[in-house]
């Protein structure tokens, strides 16, 4: 695996378009750090997005980096029809597509989020809503799409124009606080390295935007023209990939978990997975290895933002490529273990694969009893190597 993919926590999100449409550039840009690919839909054609995405997905199974696919549907900044009419053909298309992810544009209530799933549903699509805090009116209800979405973009370009520039910032910070309390993944997004569209390295304020989108929370960071149309869309991933390291060294892992106990549900999958992270804290474990049918169980650990990397290992190809988008996850995919036994071994074998652990190591495990049953996080052991 990417030793640098294991050791960042903070996900990078490259949008492809021209400068980035050929085999040899989408390799190149997944072996510099792209995690998630974004294909925005308000420009292109639906034949070359699909050739896009077979080819993204051809050359992530090649390297062996599992890379989700994110279709944004850009809807209407002055709707005028209903939810069906703005977003009826490009959700039939990310159907089609098997896409990762859909975010919707220009959304602003809950009901909005609602409706899109219904319809998502009638296609017969299981497919995870990113909510875009984009509107004014979206910001102010956000807590409450934050409850019936999978994850959230802070689309900070046109959240400038609703609700002037300065207050963007502090919007961020709140949109981001708001979705790791609750353990949704969080995309920060929009100009963060805008100058690497037509220059080698980015400006210094650049630099700390990324810092400082890392050290608020953010799951993923995300490139739009620096990566779709700039002149340097390998070496704008890469940047973004030393940023984050370099942001993620400073951040106060132990001031981080304490903070995470004074705010989380009764329930046993949550506190295991809060168990586990306290665990390998104490214990200086090497990796935390959390086997998830549904995914759930590696959420819930990346939740509270473990130091170690996260090793999530399931069965579905659909989950792994999922899980890319979640803070410190590096998705594996394994056969489904039968007994316990064979999880002790395949946690072995997956940690040692990877080279986050060596013999003799310990390692943190968590998984759910019975194993098959999504959602039913209940177990945890350290483990030796």
């Amino acid at each position: 695996m990417n030793q640098t993919k294991v050791k960042r926590h903070a996900k990078i999100v490259c949008t492809l378009g021209p400068a980035s449409s050929s085999p040899e550039v989408v390799e190149r840009i997944l072996k510099g750090g792209m995690d998630i690919a974004r294909f925005n839909l308000a420009y292109g054609t639906l034949e070359e997005h699909s050739r896009l995405i077979s080819e993204v997905r051809l050359l992530s199974q090649k390297l062996r980096l599992p890379t989700g696919v994110l279709l944004d549907l850009p809807g209407l900044k002055r709707r005028t029809g209903d939810i069906k009419a703005v977003f009826s053909q490009h959700l039939d298309f990310a159907r089609s597509q098997n896409a990762d992810f859909v975010a919707l544009s220009f959304i602003s209530s809950a009901q909005h989020v609602v409706e899109v799933k219904e319809l998502l549903k009638s296609m017969n699509a299981d497919i995870p809503v990113i909510v875009k805090i984009e509107r004014a009116r979206a910001l102010e209800e956000s807590a409450a799409m934050f409850e019936v979405c999978e994850g959230v973009m802070v689309a900070r370009g046109d959240l400038a124009l609703e609700i002037s520039i300065e207050k963007v910032p502090t919007a961020q910070k709140r949109l981001i606080k708001e979705a790791n309390r609750r353990g949704k993944p969080v995309i920060t997004a929009t100009q963060m390295l805008e100058s690497m569209v037509r220059s080698t390295t980015p400006t210094r304020a650049e630099a700390s935007d990324v810092a400082n989108a890392v050290l608020d929370g953010s799951d993923a960071l995300m490139l739009s023209e620096e990566t779709a149309i700039g002149s340097y869309p390998v070496e704008a991933t890469e940047m973004m990939a030393k940023i984050s390291l370099e942001a993620e060294a400073a951040l106060p892992y132990e001031q981080i978990l304490r903070e995470k106990w004074e705010d989380f549900p009764p329930e046993v999958d949550d506190a295991t997975a809060r168990a586990a992270c306290q665990i390998a804290h104490q214990v200086q474990a090497r990796a935390i290895v959390a086997f998830t049918t549904g995914g759930t169980t590696a959420l819930r650990v990346s939740k509270y933002r473990p130091r170690q990397p996260i090793l999530a290992v399931s069965p579905s190809e659909t989950v792994v490529r999922r899980l890319s988008l979640a803070w410190g996850v590096l998705p594996v995919r394994k056969s489904e273990s039968a007994n316990l036994e064979e999880v002790f071994v395949l946690a072995r074998e997956v940690a040692l694969e990877t080279s986050v652990a060596t013999r003799g190591d310990l390692v943190v495990i968590t998984a759910g009893l019975p194993l098959t049953v999504s959602g039913s996080t209940n177990l945890v052991k350290v483990h030796r190597l």
